[in-house]
């Protein structure tokens, strides 16, 4: 089984979002990402990287439109 820590980069750092991401669905406009041990979150952002070599998901914020 293939599972990724998900991260949210901001500001050129990256925090945490949720660890060994195993599912990932679009619901209705977001994305939920769920784990190994059941812990789930809806997020509304955007995949900018995935990297299965490095176990990595990187999510950016959608860019605001003037």
């Amino acid at each position: 089984m293939c599972e990724v820590n998900a991260y949210l980069l901001k500001d050129n750092k990256e925090t945490l979002l949720l660890e060994k991401v195993y599912k990932l669905e679009t619901m209705e406009g977001q994305i939920r990402i769920e784990n190994l041990f059941g812990e789930q979150k809806f997020v509304n952002l955007f995949i900018k990287e995935v990297d299965f070599d490095r176990n990595r998901l990187v999510f950016i914020e959608h860019e605001k439109t003037p």
